[in-house]
């Protein structure tokens, strides 16, 4: 009876031992992802997306291309999972209404930690403009079944493609009322707003 019962305690032991090495394992790779994703999210502020390569990643990362790919089958599944995890962020905060009535308007309110402007810089990249647009999709097809808010989506992909065909684009963070106004018009100006008098 004693040897079975010190049987049970020392399989409970080893049990425990492999739980909690389980965890730090867990705890290492979750810690090794999101420092993968950070460092990512740091070399878009200056790197285009189309031009950066995995070896920069893990040259900035310090970690060898192996590990990079542990965590990812490539650059692509990386911005895709870091564009979800943004969209999901943003998603919780977000005036659901407010964005409807004026998109722009509050997409250039998150502003936060240079958000916009690694965007605007980003959006002018159209391996990242197109990987944007279907992961804030996709992202956003998870969390809601609001038709008008997945065909507003669609129509703010229209307005930014539009708007980088121009020979002078319109800017986010200053001229979003008028590409709001064309989402709520649903139609490009003959006229240039920006160069009319006021």
């Amino acid at each position: 009876m004693l040897h079975c019962f010190k049987m049970k305690q020392k399989f409970k032991n080893v049990a425990f031992r492999q739980g909690e090495k389980f965890f730090m394992e867990n705890k290492r790779y979750d810690l090794m992802h999101r420092h993968l994703l950070m460092t990512a999210g740091a070399l878009l502020h200056d790197t285009p997306f189309s031009k950066l390569k995995v070896k920069e990643i893990c040259d900035a990362a310090e970690v060898n291309r192996n590990t990079f790919y542990r965590h990812f089958v490539d650059k692509y599944e990386l911005l895709d999972e870091l564009l979800r995890t943004s969209v999901q962020s943003i998603y919780a905060t977000l005036d659901i209404d407010k964005f409807k009535r004026y998109p722009f308007e509050t997409i250039k309110a998150f502003h936060f930690d240079g958000t916009i402007e690694v965007l605007e810089f980003q959006l002018q990249d159209r391996a990242f403009e197109d990987l944007f647009y279907k992961s804030i999709f996709k992202a956003l097809s998870t969390v809601t079944t609001d038709q008008e808010l997945l065909w507003l989506i669609g129509n703010l992909y229209v307005v930014q493609l539009w708007n980088t065909n121009r020979d002078v684009p319109y800017d986010l963070r200053h001229d979003y009322q008028i590409l709001d106004q064309i989402v709520t018009d649903k139609q490009f100006p003959t006229v240039d707003p920006s160069t009319q008098s006021h």
